[in-house]
């Protein structure tokens, strides 16, 4: 090998160890950036909001909504009233002059129905603890009301 090819080949070992040096050095930055994003960036964005106590009873009152109107409608549906494809339409419950009793909405493609639940105890996950008033159509067909 002349002195030429030898410093070619030097210079071209060169080249391939700054080229090294450049990959390694990149992987580890892109490695702590990860690391410090996933450990923690991430997390802040990760955690729950604190919720105020109105926020909190605005959320309970929700679900306790959904939990009473879900039971009604599935009573509804288990007593065939209502088609097994029915859904609950709406969050919003309308409240009658009965104490105890509301009406929420349940929806298929084809027609709206107004369930009317009456609540006996506190408990809204309890089907017991709902039960069903009457089931309208939206052009106030009667379709099903309870015998007192």
């Amino acid at each position: 090998m002349s002195v030429t090819e030898q410093g070619a080949a030097q210079r071209a070992l060169g080249r391939e160890w700054l080229a090294a040096r450049i990959v390694v050095i990149g992987g580890l930055i892109v490695a702590a950036v990860v690391v410090v994003f996933f450990g923690w960036i991430k997390p802040a964005y990760l955690t729950a909001p604190q919720l105020t106590p109105e926020q909190q009873q605005a959320r309970a009152n929700a679900q306790a909504i959904l939990d009473m109107c879900t039971t009604g409608v599935a009573t509804a549906k288990a007593f065939g009233i209502v088609p097994s494809y029915g859904q609950l339409a709406s969050l919003n419950v309308g409240r009658t002059d009965v104490q105890g009793r509301y009406v929420c909405v349940a929806a298929t493609q084809a027609a709206k129905y107004l369930v009317a639940v009456e609540l006996f105890c506190r408990n809204l996950k309890d089907r017991h603890c709902v039960s069903l008033y009457s089931v309208t159509q939206q052009d106030g067909t009667v379709l099903y009301q309870r015998q007192s």
